[in-house]
C-alpha cells in the first residue's frame, strides 16, 4: 500500500493577484507584472511555504483593453522561470 501525499501548488497570474482590479488599488506597483525580482519573490515566499509546483499560464499577452483591464502575462513564461531558476 502506497502512501498518500498532498502536493501544493501555486498558480503565477499577473504581477497583481488573482483579483482582476487589484491594478487599481492605491499603491499597486503598476509594473510588478514585468518586474522579474518579483516574481523571485513570490517564488522564495512559495519556497519558505515549501510549495512544490509553481504554475504559469501561457496566455496572450495583449488581449484586454489596457485603458480599463490589467494586462495578462506579458512575458513568455519561460523567461519568468529562468529568472525564478537563478534564486530558488
Amino acid at each position: 500500500m502506497t502512501n498518500r501525499q498532498m502536493l501544493l501548488c501555486m498558480q503565477f497570474t499577473s504581477g497583481y493577484g488573482a483579483e482582476p482590479g487589484a491594478w487599481r488599488l492605491p499603491g499597486a506597483n503598476l509594473s510588478s507584472y514585468t518586474d522579474m525580482d518579483q516574481f523571485v519573490r513570490y517564488a522564495q515566499a512559495a519556497e519558505r511555504g515549501k510549495i512544490q509546483l509553481l504554475f504559469f499560464a501561457d496566455t496572450p499577452v495583449l488581449d484586454v483593453d489596457l485603458e480599463h483591464q490589467a494586462p495578462h502575462h506579458p512575458i513568455d513564461p519561460l523567461l519568468v522561470m529562468t529568472s525564478i531558476g537563478r534564486e530558488t
